[in-house]
């Protein structure tokens, strides 16, 4: 059988969809040698496989008028190759074929119910790819039960036609620490310790202003030593979270350090005193995975998928608490028995989830869907 799988974010600096397209690539890569994959890109992209008889990437045409292309250029392709069911990783789906099975995979859908928090291209593109997945799809797949629930509630898709499938972390994610890499990577971005670790796109979404204020908060107090570390991206809307930072003089107790190499990032999660991921909403949260597989406390919020994710091992906020963000910091950070408990839920915990088990599934439903009719 001839699968097709949308891999065009991978195009891009490779944040949370990327991420899932190459863990996508590399478990079903060594579990199906039989079928034959073709990996739809904008561009020519860094496979985390070997191309060959059975593996293909194509190129439909460009990074710029990429969504026009997908939308004009893949069906071509599908239907001249003989694809047989595609999976579109951003539930985001070419217009369809009858002779073709569609699968969604639906990270999130903030953007429906949290609209102010993105362009207004983003949420038209959005809206226009969401129904169409609605419509057409033979089955959606869902990172988390609460993503789940969304897109019963706001696609109006019947729960039958949905699987959830836990996303997992990287096994590079791990408790054992690299003193020289973790002095490397601190000497390199100027880190010391104690230190609060957040990592995700700079943007109001990441909750990134309110837990800059906790830690503004706790520094005040007491353990005014210590650094806030913010690693990933510079994202949308952003001005108020750099300036606050400017205008409350702590460019040296908050360091933004944009983006860092996975092995630079597997050495900050090991030697930070505790993570903190309160964002607003999310669809599943693999950082928060991650931190608890590198056996890192964890602080997240108590909205949206985050306490599914989270179980007992992590201190849940409100988000919108300035206070209980700073609080939880302040408790974990001063007590050390409480760190190493954290420690040992977390690493429970995050081995519940397995980007294996993750592809397994997804392979599962790809033969499964194959040969039924659309709905």
């Amino acid at each position: 059988m001839k699968i097709g799988i949308d891999i065009s974010a991978m195009a891009k600096t490779l944040a949370g969809i990327g991420q899932y397209c190459v863990q996508m690539i590399k478990e079903l890569y060594a579990m199906d040698q039989e079928n034959e994959y073709y990996l739809f890109a904008p561009t020519e992209v860094a496979l985390p496989v070997a191309e060959n008889d059975h593996w293909h990437l194509i190129n439909y045409g460009g990074k710029r008028g990429s969504t026009l292309r997908y939308m004009t250029e893949v069906p071509k392709i599908l239907k001249k190759e003989g694809i047989r069911v595609f999976v579109g990783t951003r539930h985001y789906l070419p217009p369809f074929h009858p002779e073709i099975r569609y699968i969604g995979v639906v990270h999130d859908l903030i953007p429906l119910y949290m609209p102010e928090l993105f362009t207004f291209f983003h949420r038209l593109r959005f809206r226009m790819f969401t129904r169409l997945c609605a419509r057409k799809a033979d089955h959606i797949v869902a990172g988390s039960k609460a993503t789940a629930a969304d897109v019963v509630k706001y696609m109006h898709v019947p729960e039958e036609k949905i699987t959830v499938l836990y996303y997992g972390a990287d096994a590079r994610f791990r408790p054992e620490r690299d003193e020289a890499g973790i002095h490397a990577a601190m000497e390199k971005y100027h880190i010391k310790t104690p230190y609060v670790l957040c990592l995700s796109t700079v943007e109001p979404r990441k909750n990134m202003l309110r837990t800059i204020q906790a830690f503004e908060a706790l520094t005040k107090e007491e353990l005014q030593e210590a650094q806030l570390v913010i690693v990933g991206g510079s994202g949308w809307n952003n001005g108020e979270i750099y300036d606050y930072v400017k205008q409350h003089r702590m460019e040296e107790k908050v360091l933004f350090t944009g983006y860092a190499s996975d092995e630079e990032i597997r050495h900050i999660y090991a030697n930070a005193g505790v993570f903190v991921y309160a964002s607003l909403c999310e669809g599943f949260g693999i950082p928060i995975v991650e931190a608890m597989q590198s056996g890192t406390p964890v602080i997240t919020s108590n909205l949206s998928s985050m306490p599914e994710v989270a179980g007992d091992a992590c201190r849940l906020v409100d988000p919108y608490s300035v206070e209980e963000i700073k609080e939880a910091m302040k408790e974990i950070l001063e007590d050390e028995a409480l760190q190493q408990q954290m420690r040992a839920r977390g690493l429970k915990q995050a081995a519940a989830f397995s980007w294996k088990r993750c592809a397994a599934g997804l392979h599962d439903i790809i033969l499964e869907t194959e040969g039924k009719s659309h709905a």
